[in-house]
Protein backbone atom coordinates (compact mmCIF):
# COMPACT_ATOMS: atom_id res chain seq x y z
CA UNK A 1 0.00 0.00 0.00
CA UNK A 2 1.29 3.46 -1.10
CA UNK A 3 0.30 6.74 0.42
CA UNK A 4 -0.41 9.17 -2.07
CA UNK A 5 -0.04 13.33 -0.71
CA UNK A 6 -2.02 14.91 -3.76
CA UNK A 7 -1.54 18.80 -3.26
CA UNK A 8 -3.61 21.19 -6.03
CA UNK A 9 -2.17 24.37 -5.68
CA UNK A 10 -4.20 26.67 -2.88
CA UNK A 11 -6.47 29.28 -4.76
CA UNK A 12 -6.36 33.19 -3.70
CA UNK A 13 -9.40 34.01 -1.96
CA UNK A 14 -10.54 36.93 -3.99
CA UNK A 15 -13.65 35.52 -6.11
CA UNK A 16 -15.24 32.16 -7.05
CA UNK A 17 -13.77 29.61 -8.69
CA UNK A 18 -14.57 29.51 -12.68
CA UNK A 19 -14.79 26.45 -14.66
CA UNK A 20 -11.14 26.72 -15.90
CA UNK A 21 -9.73 26.72 -12.30
CA UNK A 22 -11.66 23.50 -11.60
CA UNK A 23 -11.32 21.72 -14.94
CA UNK A 24 -7.17 22.22 -15.12
CA UNK A 25 -6.57 21.89 -11.42
CA UNK A 26 -9.17 20.39 -8.76
CA UNK A 27 -10.76 18.35 -10.73
CA UNK A 28 -7.59 16.30 -11.91
CA UNK A 29 -6.63 16.22 -8.87
CA UNK A 30 -9.85 15.00 -7.14
CA UNK A 31 -9.66 11.82 -10.23
CA UNK A 32 -6.36 10.92 -9.32
CA UNK A 33 -7.32 11.00 -5.53
CA UNK A 34 -10.38 8.43 -6.37
CA UNK A 35 -8.39 6.13 -8.75
CA UNK A 36 -5.45 5.29 -5.85
CA UNK A 37 -8.05 5.00 -3.11
CA UNK A 38 -9.92 2.50 -5.88
CA UNK A 39 -6.61 0.64 -6.45
CA UNK A 40 -6.38 0.40 -2.55
CA UNK A 41 -3.81 3.00 -1.52
CA UNK A 42 -3.82 5.79 0.31
CA UNK A 43 -4.74 8.75 -0.82
CA UNK A 44 -5.24 12.87 0.64
CA UNK A 45 -6.61 15.60 -0.95
CA UNK A 46 -4.50 19.15 0.76
CA UNK A 47 -4.86 22.12 -0.62
CA UNK A 48 -5.93 25.55 0.71
CA UNK A 49 -6.31 29.28 0.62
CA UNK A 50 -3.70 32.09 -0.15
CA UNK A 51 -4.72 34.31 1.65
CA UNK A 52 -1.47 36.31 1.71
CA UNK A 53 -1.59 37.24 -1.89
CA UNK A 54 -2.14 41.46 -3.08
CA UNK A 55 -5.09 40.03 -5.18
CA UNK A 56 -7.32 39.72 -2.05
CA UNK A 57 -5.62 43.07 -0.99
CA UNK A 58 -6.41 44.82 -3.74
CA UNK A 59 -10.32 43.62 -4.27
CA UNK A 60 -10.52 44.55 -0.48
CA UNK A 61 -9.62 47.90 -0.82
CA UNK A 62 -11.33 48.16 -3.88
CA UNK A 63 -14.42 47.39 -1.93
CA UNK A 64 -13.26 49.15 1.56
CA UNK A 65 -13.74 46.12 3.52
CA UNK A 66 -11.51 44.11 6.09
CA UNK A 67 -8.98 41.66 4.29
CA UNK A 68 -10.00 38.92 6.46
CA UNK A 69 -13.97 39.06 6.03
CA UNK A 70 -13.27 39.18 1.93
CA UNK A 71 -11.01 36.65 2.34
CA UNK A 72 -13.69 34.62 4.80
CA UNK A 73 -16.74 35.24 1.85
CA UNK A 74 -14.30 33.53 -0.65
CA UNK A 75 -13.26 30.83 0.96
CA UNK A 76 -16.78 30.02 1.78
CA UNK A 77 -17.59 30.37 -2.14
CA UNK A 78 -14.46 28.37 -2.99
CA UNK A 79 -15.82 25.23 -0.98
CA UNK A 80 -19.13 25.63 -2.16
CA UNK A 81 -17.73 25.68 -5.75
CA UNK A 82 -15.67 22.29 -5.28
CA UNK A 83 -18.41 20.65 -3.39
CA UNK A 84 -20.76 21.64 -6.29
CA UNK A 85 -18.69 18.95 -8.31
CA UNK A 86 -18.24 16.81 -5.63
CA UNK A 87 -14.75 17.72 -4.95
CA UNK A 88 -13.95 17.22 -0.59
CA UNK A 89 -10.52 18.13 -0.03
CA UNK A 90 -9.29 15.81 3.14
CA UNK A 91 -7.11 18.61 4.91
CA UNK A 92 -7.99 22.75 4.23
CA UNK A 93 -5.43 25.08 5.08
CA UNK A 94 -6.16 28.83 5.53
CA UNK A 95 -2.54 30.79 5.53
CA UNK A 96 -3.89 33.05 7.77
CA UNK A 97 -3.91 30.07 10.85
CA UNK A 98 -1.59 30.58 13.48
CA UNK A 99 -0.89 26.62 12.84
CA UNK A 100 0.13 27.73 8.98
CA UNK A 101 2.11 30.62 10.20
CA UNK A 102 4.29 28.77 12.20
CA UNK A 103 4.65 25.83 10.05
CA UNK A 104 5.93 28.43 7.03
CA UNK A 105 8.51 29.98 9.89
CA UNK A 106 9.58 26.37 10.41
CA UNK A 107 10.63 25.77 7.40
CA UNK A 108 12.29 29.29 6.74
CA UNK A 109 14.14 28.00 9.54
CA UNK A 110 15.12 24.53 8.25
CA UNK A 111 16.43 26.40 5.01
CA UNK A 112 18.26 29.00 7.22
CA UNK A 113 20.17 26.06 8.96
CA UNK A 114 20.44 24.04 5.95
CA UNK A 115 22.81 27.04 4.59
CA UNK A 116 20.09 27.96 1.83
CA UNK A 117 18.96 31.23 3.06
CA UNK A 118 21.35 34.34 2.78
CA UNK A 119 20.41 37.93 3.87
CA UNK A 120 21.72 40.05 1.00
CA UNK A 121 21.10 43.87 -0.15
CA UNK A 122 17.79 44.28 -2.66
CA UNK A 123 15.45 46.36 -4.02
CA UNK A 124 12.04 46.78 -3.97
CA UNK A 125 9.06 48.80 -6.07
CA UNK A 126 8.69 51.97 -4.42
CA UNK A 127 5.60 54.26 -4.71
CA UNK A 128 6.33 57.79 -3.94
CA UNK A 129 2.82 59.39 -4.43
CA UNK A 130 1.67 56.77 -2.06
CA UNK A 131 4.51 56.52 0.61
CA UNK A 132 4.52 52.50 -0.08
CA UNK A 133 6.67 49.90 -1.06
CA UNK A 134 4.64 47.62 -3.05
CA UNK A 135 4.68 44.30 -4.31
CA UNK A 136 3.36 41.45 -6.37
CA UNK A 137 -0.10 42.47 -8.13
CA UNK A 138 0.36 46.25 -6.66
CA UNK A 139 2.91 46.66 -9.30
CA UNK A 140 1.70 45.94 -12.85
CA UNK A 141 4.29 46.49 -16.05
CA UNK A 142 5.58 44.54 -18.90
CA UNK A 143 7.95 41.12 -18.47
CA UNK A 144 10.89 41.98 -19.43
CA UNK A 145 11.73 38.81 -21.42
CA UNK A 146 8.49 38.74 -23.57
CA UNK A 147 6.61 42.12 -23.48
CA UNK A 148 3.66 40.74 -21.97
CA UNK A 149 1.74 42.22 -19.18
CA UNK A 150 3.00 41.43 -15.87
CA UNK A 151 2.52 41.82 -12.29
CA UNK A 152 6.20 42.49 -9.87
CA UNK A 153 6.37 38.52 -9.31
CA UNK A 154 5.54 36.26 -12.30
CA UNK A 155 4.53 36.68 -15.48
CA UNK A 156 1.24 34.17 -16.86
CA UNK A 157 2.25 34.47 -20.41
CA UNK A 158 5.85 33.13 -20.49
CA UNK A 159 6.74 32.01 -16.48
CA UNK A 160 9.33 33.82 -16.21
CA UNK A 161 10.21 34.71 -12.19
CA UNK A 162 9.88 38.79 -12.55
CA UNK A 163 12.79 40.71 -10.25
CA UNK A 164 11.68 44.58 -9.30
CA UNK A 165 14.64 45.64 -10.80
CA UNK A 166 13.85 44.10 -14.08
CA UNK A 167 10.14 44.75 -15.18
CA UNK A 168 9.21 47.73 -17.30
CA UNK A 169 7.22 50.64 -16.71
CA UNK A 170 5.90 49.60 -13.42
CA UNK A 171 3.04 51.51 -12.39
CA UNK A 172 1.21 51.29 -8.73
CA UNK A 173 -1.72 49.42 -9.40
CA UNK A 174 -3.67 51.88 -6.57
CA UNK A 175 -3.10 55.33 -7.89
CA UNK A 176 -1.32 54.47 -11.25
CA UNK A 177 1.52 56.62 -10.69
CA UNK A 178 5.39 55.09 -11.78
CA UNK A 179 7.48 53.14 -9.23
CA UNK A 180 11.01 53.76 -8.41
CA UNK A 181 13.38 51.44 -6.85
CA UNK A 182 14.45 51.51 -3.24
CA UNK A 183 17.43 49.51 -1.61
CA UNK A 184 16.26 46.90 1.06
CA UNK A 185 17.89 44.40 2.58
CA UNK A 186 15.98 40.74 1.72
CA UNK A 187 16.16 37.13 2.17
CA UNK A 188 17.01 35.23 -0.48
CA UNK A 189 16.44 31.30 -1.46
CA UNK A 190 20.34 30.30 -2.88
CA UNK A 191 19.20 28.60 -5.89
CA UNK A 192 22.86 28.27 -7.27
CA UNK A 193 24.52 26.97 -4.28
CA UNK A 194 21.39 23.81 -4.97
CA UNK A 195 20.97 23.75 -8.46
CA UNK A 196 23.63 21.09 -8.99
CA UNK A 197 21.64 18.68 -6.30
CA UNK A 198 18.32 19.89 -8.01
CA UNK A 199 19.68 19.58 -11.53
CA UNK A 200 20.67 16.05 -10.98
CA UNK A 201 17.30 15.00 -8.82
CA UNK A 202 14.88 16.56 -11.43
CA UNK A 203 16.76 14.89 -14.34
CA UNK A 204 15.67 11.33 -12.84
CA UNK A 205 12.32 11.78 -11.84
CA UNK A 206 9.09 10.70 -14.02
CA UNK A 207 8.16 14.24 -14.48
CA UNK A 208 6.63 15.16 -18.15
CA UNK A 209 9.53 15.60 -20.59
CA UNK A 210 8.25 19.33 -21.23
CA UNK A 211 8.22 20.32 -17.19
CA UNK A 212 11.45 18.70 -16.47
CA UNK A 213 13.49 19.88 -19.62
CA UNK A 214 11.73 23.70 -18.63
CA UNK A 215 13.34 23.43 -15.32
CA UNK A 216 16.95 21.95 -15.86
CA UNK A 217 16.96 24.88 -18.53
CA UNK A 218 17.09 27.67 -16.17
CA UNK A 219 19.05 26.12 -13.98
CA UNK A 220 21.46 25.43 -16.28
CA UNK A 221 21.01 29.18 -18.10
CA UNK A 222 19.37 31.54 -15.86
CA UNK A 223 19.70 30.35 -12.37
CA UNK A 224 20.01 33.16 -9.39
CA UNK A 225 18.42 33.79 -6.16
CA UNK A 226 14.74 34.02 -5.51
CA UNK A 227 13.98 36.52 -3.09
CA UNK A 228 11.90 34.83 -0.22
CA UNK A 229 11.15 38.11 1.87
CA UNK A 230 10.08 41.93 1.18
CA UNK A 231 8.25 44.70 2.97
CA UNK A 232 4.92 44.24 3.23
CA UNK A 233 2.54 44.58 6.22
CA UNK A 234 -0.06 41.46 4.74
CA UNK A 235 1.58 37.59 5.59
CA UNK A 236 3.74 35.53 7.93
CA UNK A 237 6.01 37.90 9.71
CA UNK A 238 9.45 37.13 10.37
CA UNK A 239 11.02 36.88 13.73
CA UNK A 240 14.15 36.81 13.40
CA UNK A 241 17.75 37.29 11.95
CA UNK A 242 17.43 40.79 13.17
CA UNK A 243 17.77 42.88 9.48
CA UNK A 244 14.69 41.30 8.86
CA UNK A 245 12.39 41.49 11.66
CA UNK A 246 8.79 42.88 10.40
CA UNK A 247 9.61 41.40 6.49
CA UNK A 248 7.07 39.35 5.34
CA UNK A 249 7.54 36.33 3.40
CA UNK A 250 6.66 36.36 -0.58
CA UNK A 251 3.63 34.09 -1.03
CA UNK A 252 4.95 32.04 -3.81
CA UNK A 253 6.66 30.22 -0.91
CA UNK A 254 4.94 30.70 1.85
CA UNK A 255 1.60 30.04 0.20
CA UNK A 256 2.41 27.30 -1.36
CA UNK A 257 3.59 25.83 1.90
CA UNK A 258 0.19 25.33 2.42
CA UNK A 259 0.75 21.80 1.24
CA UNK A 260 3.11 21.09 3.98
CA UNK A 261 0.94 22.40 6.66
CA UNK A 262 -2.04 19.99 5.51
CA UNK A 263 0.37 16.97 5.54
CA UNK A 264 1.14 17.46 8.94
CA UNK A 265 -2.63 18.48 10.16
CA UNK A 266 -3.20 14.72 8.27
CA UNK A 267 -0.54 12.53 9.50
CA UNK A 268 -1.62 14.05 13.37
CA UNK A 269 -4.95 12.70 12.21
CA UNK A 270 -3.57 9.45 11.53
CA UNK A 271 -1.03 9.47 14.59
CA UNK A 272 1.73 9.28 12.02
CA UNK A 273 5.21 11.05 12.29
CA UNK A 274 4.96 13.56 8.85
CA UNK A 275 8.76 13.54 8.70
CA UNK A 276 8.83 9.49 8.49
CA UNK A 277 6.34 9.67 6.41
CA UNK A 278 7.78 11.80 3.40
CA UNK A 279 10.78 10.26 3.76
CA UNK A 280 8.89 6.63 3.77
CA UNK A 281 10.05 5.36 -0.65
CA UNK A 282 6.13 4.18 0.09
CA UNK A 283 5.02 7.49 0.01
CA UNK A 284 4.31 9.53 -3.59
CA UNK A 285 3.65 13.86 -3.36
CA UNK A 286 2.15 15.30 -6.61
CA UNK A 287 1.32 18.76 -6.87
CA UNK A 288 -1.27 19.91 -9.23
CA UNK A 289 -1.18 23.70 -10.93
CA UNK A 290 -2.30 25.93 -13.98
CA UNK A 291 0.92 27.18 -16.02
CA UNK A 292 1.09 30.47 -14.11
CA UNK A 293 2.48 28.19 -10.96
CA UNK A 294 5.17 26.11 -12.84
CA UNK A 295 8.10 27.99 -12.18
CA UNK A 296 7.61 28.16 -8.22
CA UNK A 297 6.80 24.45 -7.96
CA UNK A 298 9.09 22.99 -9.84
CA UNK A 299 11.99 25.31 -8.98
CA UNK A 300 10.82 27.34 -5.17
CA UNK A 301 8.69 24.67 -3.66
CA UNK A 302 10.65 21.33 -5.23
CA UNK A 303 13.91 22.98 -4.16
CA UNK A 304 13.22 23.92 -0.54
CA UNK A 305 11.87 19.74 -0.25
CA UNK A 306 15.35 19.16 -1.28
CA UNK A 307 17.20 21.23 0.45
CA UNK A 308 15.25 20.20 3.73
CA UNK A 309 17.02 16.72 2.97
CA UNK A 310 13.19 15.71 2.02
CA UNK A 311 12.88 13.07 -1.86
CA UNK A 312 11.48 15.71 -4.85
CA UNK A 313 7.36 15.59 -5.88
CA UNK A 314 6.78 12.20 -7.98
CA UNK A 315 5.09 14.19 -10.48
CA UNK A 316 3.79 17.38 -11.56
CA UNK A 317 0.20 18.20 -13.24
CA UNK A 318 0.66 21.56 -14.93
CA UNK A 319 -2.23 22.66 -17.44
CA UNK A 320 -2.49 25.56 -19.76
CA UNK A 321 -4.77 28.28 -18.89
CA UNK A 322 -8.49 27.00 -19.86
CA UNK A 323 -10.22 29.36 -22.39
CA UNK A 324 -13.60 29.89 -23.16
CA UNK A 325 -14.70 30.20 -26.97
CA UNK A 326 -11.74 30.67 -27.59
CA UNK A 327 -10.11 33.24 -24.90
CA UNK A 328 -8.62 32.67 -21.74
CA UNK A 329 -10.72 32.95 -19.00
CA UNK A 330 -10.80 36.15 -17.23
CA UNK A 331 -12.78 37.59 -14.34
CA UNK A 332 -11.62 40.67 -14.87
CA UNK A 333 -13.17 40.99 -18.29
CA UNK A 334 -16.40 38.72 -17.12
CA UNK A 335 -15.33 36.26 -19.44
CA UNK A 336 -15.68 33.58 -17.43
CA UNK A 337 -18.41 30.52 -16.06
CA UNK A 338 -18.49 30.35 -12.07
CA UNK A 339 -18.31 26.75 -11.18
CA UNK A 340 -21.59 26.52 -8.06
CA UNK A 341 -23.53 28.84 -10.85
CA UNK A 342 -23.29 25.95 -13.96
CA UNK A 343 -23.42 22.98 -11.41
CA UNK A 344 -26.76 24.78 -10.80
CA UNK A 345 -27.95 23.45 -13.99
CA UNK A 346 -25.90 20.56 -15.40
CA UNK A 347 -25.35 17.58 -13.68
CA UNK A 348 -22.21 17.31 -11.82
CA UNK A 349 -21.50 13.74 -13.70
CA UNK A 350 -22.07 15.64 -17.09
CA UNK A 351 -19.94 18.60 -15.86
CA UNK A 352 -16.84 16.93 -14.58
CA UNK A 353 -17.11 14.50 -17.92
CA UNK A 354 -16.91 17.82 -19.42
CA UNK A 355 -14.36 19.49 -18.25
CA UNK A 356 -12.01 16.05 -17.73
CA UNK A 357 -12.39 15.88 -21.42
CA UNK A 358 -10.97 19.68 -21.82
CA UNK A 359 -7.51 19.01 -19.87
CA UNK A 360 -4.75 18.42 -22.49
CA UNK A 361 -0.80 18.12 -22.40
CA UNK A 362 1.47 20.83 -21.28
CA UNK A 363 1.82 23.33 -24.04
CA UNK A 364 -0.28 21.95 -26.08
CA UNK A 365 -2.86 25.31 -25.75
CA UNK A 366 -5.93 22.99 -26.84
CA UNK A 367 -7.62 23.56 -23.50
CA UNK A 368 -11.03 25.06 -24.92
CA UNK A 369 -13.86 25.14 -23.24
CA UNK A 370 -17.70 26.04 -24.82
CA UNK A 371 -21.12 25.01 -24.25
CA UNK A 372 -21.22 22.20 -26.74
CA UNK A 373 -18.61 20.31 -24.47
CA UNK A 374 -21.32 20.01 -22.47
CA UNK A 375 -23.74 19.17 -25.16
CA UNK A 376 -21.27 16.44 -26.27
CA UNK A 377 -20.86 15.61 -22.53
CA UNK A 378 -23.92 14.84 -21.54
CA UNK A 379 -24.63 12.76 -24.98
CA UNK A 380 -21.73 10.65 -24.74
CA UNK A 381 -22.94 9.77 -20.96
CA UNK A 382 -26.64 9.14 -22.61
CA UNK A 383 -25.17 6.69 -24.57
CA UNK A 384 -23.13 4.90 -21.75
CA UNK A 385 -26.02 4.98 -19.72
CA UNK A 386 -28.63 3.36 -22.42
CA UNK A 387 -26.62 0.94 -22.69
CA UNK A 388 -26.42 -0.24 -19.09
CA UNK A 389 -29.79 -0.06 -18.96
CA UNK A 390 -30.49 -1.71 -22.20
CA UNK A 391 -28.05 -4.88 -21.11
CA UNK A 392 -29.66 -5.14 -18.30
CA UNK A 393 -32.81 -5.11 -19.76
CA UNK A 394 -32.17 -7.28 -22.66
CA UNK A 395 -29.67 -10.10 -20.72
CA UNK A 396 -31.34 -13.75 -20.92
CA UNK A 397 -28.06 -15.35 -20.26
CA UNK A 398 -25.43 -15.25 -17.65
CA UNK A 399 -21.88 -15.90 -18.83
CA UNK A 400 -19.46 -16.36 -15.11
CA UNK A 401 -16.24 -15.96 -17.27
CA UNK A 402 -13.59 -12.62 -16.28
CA UNK A 403 -12.45 -10.07 -18.49
CA UNK A 404 -11.04 -10.99 -22.13
CA UNK A 405 -7.23 -10.89 -22.44
CA UNK A 406 -8.00 -7.24 -24.27
CA UNK A 407 -9.45 -5.95 -21.70
CA UNK A 408 -7.19 -6.75 -18.56
CA UNK A 409 -4.47 -5.40 -20.93
CA UNK A 410 -6.70 -1.89 -21.37
CA UNK A 411 -7.22 -1.98 -18.02
CA UNK A 412 -3.32 -1.95 -17.16
CA UNK A 413 -2.90 0.94 -20.09
CA UNK A 414 -5.70 3.08 -17.80
CA UNK A 415 -3.99 2.60 -14.92
CA UNK A 416 -0.82 3.55 -16.47
CA UNK A 417 -2.49 6.52 -17.92
CA UNK A 418 -3.86 8.10 -14.54
CA UNK A 419 -1.06 7.13 -12.47
CA UNK A 420 1.77 8.92 -15.42
CA UNK A 421 -1.14 11.81 -15.69
CA UNK A 422 -2.17 11.77 -18.70
CA UNK A 423 -6.08 12.00 -18.61
CA UNK A 424 -7.02 12.30 -21.55
CA UNK A 425 -5.37 9.11 -22.66
CA UNK A 426 -7.74 7.34 -19.80
CA UNK A 427 -10.35 8.84 -21.05
CA UNK A 428 -9.62 7.47 -24.73
CA UNK A 429 -9.22 4.16 -22.98
CA UNK A 430 -12.72 4.50 -21.75
CA UNK A 431 -14.07 4.67 -24.64
CA UNK A 432 -12.06 1.56 -26.40
CA UNK A 433 -13.44 -0.51 -23.00
CA UNK A 434 -16.77 0.50 -23.70
CA UNK A 435 -16.60 -1.14 -27.28
CA UNK A 436 -14.65 -4.14 -26.62
CA UNK A 437 -17.10 -4.74 -23.66
CA UNK A 438 -19.98 -5.02 -26.08
CA UNK A 439 -22.52 -4.27 -23.59
CA UNK A 440 -25.27 -4.32 -26.69
CA UNK A 441 -25.03 -8.42 -26.32
CA UNK A 442 -27.84 -10.59 -24.52
CA UNK A 443 -25.34 -12.41 -22.08
CA UNK A 444 -25.17 -10.94 -19.10
CA UNK A 445 -21.02 -10.42 -17.59
CA UNK A 446 -20.89 -9.33 -14.11
CA UNK A 447 -17.42 -8.66 -14.65
CA UNK A 448 -17.00 -6.71 -17.31
CA UNK A 449 -20.02 -4.62 -16.37
CA UNK A 450 -17.97 -3.91 -12.79
CA UNK A 451 -14.81 -3.52 -14.75
CA UNK A 452 -16.45 -1.11 -16.82
CA UNK A 453 -18.13 1.44 -14.11
CA UNK A 454 -15.04 0.76 -12.02
CA UNK A 455 -12.72 2.54 -14.99
CA UNK A 456 -15.99 5.62 -14.68
CA UNK A 457 -15.70 6.01 -11.41
CA UNK A 458 -12.73 8.59 -10.78
CA UNK A 459 -14.19 11.00 -13.10
CA UNK A 460 -17.79 10.32 -12.87
CA UNK A 461 -18.12 8.84 -9.19
CA UNK A 462 -21.76 9.23 -8.65
CA UNK A 463 -23.09 7.80 -11.80
CA UNK A 464 -20.73 4.56 -11.03
CA UNK A 465 -21.85 3.76 -7.66
CA UNK A 466 -25.42 4.01 -8.46
CA UNK A 467 -25.46 1.75 -11.13
CA UNK A 468 -22.64 -0.41 -9.34
CA UNK A 469 -24.90 -0.81 -6.33
CA UNK A 470 -27.82 -1.17 -8.32
CA UNK A 471 -26.84 -4.16 -10.06
CA UNK A 472 -24.17 -5.92 -7.81
CA UNK A 473 -25.49 -5.12 -3.99
CA UNK A 474 -25.03 -2.20 -1.44
CA UNK A 475 -21.18 -2.97 -0.90
CA UNK A 476 -20.29 -2.73 -4.33
CA UNK A 477 -17.22 -1.16 -4.72
CA UNK A 478 -15.42 0.37 -7.40
CA UNK A 479 -12.13 -1.87 -8.57
CA UNK A 480 -9.78 -2.76 -11.10
CA UNK A 481 -8.88 -6.35 -9.25
CA UNK A 482 -11.81 -7.38 -7.27
CA UNK A 483 -14.65 -7.51 -10.04
CA UNK A 484 -17.84 -8.03 -9.41
CA UNK A 485 -18.86 -12.40 -10.19
CA UNK A 486 -22.61 -13.28 -9.82
CA UNK A 487 -24.77 -16.12 -11.42
CA UNK A 488 -27.40 -14.20 -11.51
CA UNK A 489 -28.85 -12.42 -13.77
CA UNK A 490 -29.38 -8.21 -13.09
CA UNK A 491 -32.05 -6.33 -11.57
CA UNK A 492 -33.80 -4.79 -14.27
CA UNK A 493 -36.20 -2.17 -12.88
CA UNK A 494 -33.98 0.84 -12.78
CA UNK A 495 -35.87 3.17 -9.81
CA UNK A 496 -33.29 6.05 -10.41
CA UNK A 497 -33.46 8.85 -12.96
CA UNK A 498 -30.52 9.20 -15.40
CA UNK A 499 -27.49 11.16 -14.21
CA UNK A 500 -26.98 12.35 -18.06
CA UNK A 501 -30.05 14.58 -17.92
CA UNK A 502 -29.65 17.19 -21.20
CA UNK A 503 -28.45 20.46 -20.71
CA UNK A 504 -31.34 22.90 -20.16
CA UNK A 505 -32.21 24.86 -23.54
CA UNK A 506 -32.37 27.65 -21.14
CA UNK A 507 -28.95 27.71 -20.29
CA UNK A 508 -27.63 27.19 -23.82
CA UNK A 509 -29.60 30.13 -25.12
CA UNK A 510 -28.27 32.52 -21.94
CA UNK A 511 -24.37 31.01 -22.94
CA UNK A 512 -24.73 31.95 -26.35
CA UNK A 513 -26.28 35.56 -26.25
CA UNK A 514 -23.37 35.97 -23.12
CA UNK A 515 -20.65 34.57 -25.25
CA UNK A 516 -21.64 34.36 -29.61
CA UNK A 517 -23.54 36.60 -29.78
CA UNK A 518 -20.85 39.35 -30.62
CA UNK A 519 -18.58 36.92 -32.40
CA UNK A 520 -21.80 35.49 -34.55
Amino acid sequence: MRTYFVCPAPPCPNGKLHLGHVGGVYLLADIFVRFQRMAGHRAYYITGSDEHGTYTLVKARKLGQPVSELAQKHIHEILQCLRAVQITPDVFVRTSSEIHKENALAIFRELQEAGYIDVRKGVQLYCEHCDELVADSLAAGRCPACSAATDSNLCENCGLAVQHDTIRNARHTTCGGKLVLRPITQAVFDVPRLAPALDKAIGQSAWPEVIRDKARAWLACDVHDLPMTRHFSHGVELKQPEPLIGQTLLTWFEGLWCFDTGIREQCAYNNLDADAALNDPNTQLLFFMGQDNRFYYTIGVTGALLARGYPIPKNHSVQDFFKLEGEKFSTSRDHALWTDEVAREVGPSVLRYALARVAKPFESDENDFDVDKLIMAASRLRVWEDALRHYAQNAHTVDSNGLCPTLRSLAQRYADAVEALRFWDALDIIDTCFEVAGLARGIWNAAQVSFFLSLLYPVVPELAIRYGQHFFGATWQPSLKTLAATAALPIVAMDFPYFSAPVPAGFIAGYNKRFRTEQD
